[in-house]
């Protein structure tokens, strides 16, 4: 059996730490370790303007009707909520702790709604067609993309009335405005 010396050990925590913190920053070109760019909830409104608002920051219906996520990753037991818990405040979408190497895809109006002409945009959404109102729905029901495709397991699938659902991808389809 091999035996270690304090310095070799803390060189090796050393070069950890580094890998950690090259990982974190530079795929992005920024320091966005863990979390998204803005999953903290002190930034997140205290009171929502609309239903969809309240369905994407707090996973709950001002009807009082529920809204059930099925399936979902390790972040969503994790920290429950809406969609913001993982895609951000502002929807930019981010890294996702405890696995700070799996990236939220953006949910703005131009990441989803706009032109997909890369393979891989630096949203996550290049490598398929434009959403529209049904493919979205889809989406967030299904877990299917509007190329067929799987979404990532972490993705969770939501229940919800359809005047729910309505409301939430009307909020998604207007710009942030804080």
């Amino acid at each position: 059996m091999l035996k270690f010396g304090k310095r070799w050990v803390r060189t090796l925590v050393v070069l950890a730490a580094i890998l950690v913190v090259a990982v974190a920053v530079l795929p992005s070109g920024r320091f966005d370790f863990g979390f998204g760019p803005d999953t903290s909830r002190d930034n997140w409104p205290t009171q929502f303007s609309s239903n969809g608002e309240r369905i994407y920051f707090i996973g709950t219906s001002s009807s009082g009707l529920p809204i059930t996520p099925t399936g979902g990753g390790m972040h969503m037991r994790m920290h429950g909520g809406g969609c913001a818990n993982c895609h951000g405040a502002d929807r930019r979408g981010g890294r996702l702790m405890p696995r700070f190497w799996i990236t939220a895809p953006a949910l703005t109006p131009i990441a989803l709604f706009g032109a997909h002409d890369e393979p891989a945009d630096e949203d996550g959404h290049g490598d398929h067609e434009s959403y529209d109102d049904a493919t979205l729905r889809r989406a967030i029901t299904k877990g299917v993309d509007p190329g067929g495709k799987q979404l990532d397991p972490g993705m969770p699938r939501w229940l919800m009335a359809e005047q729910d659902l309505a409301d939430l991808i009307e909020f998604i389809r207007n710009p942030v405005s804080y």
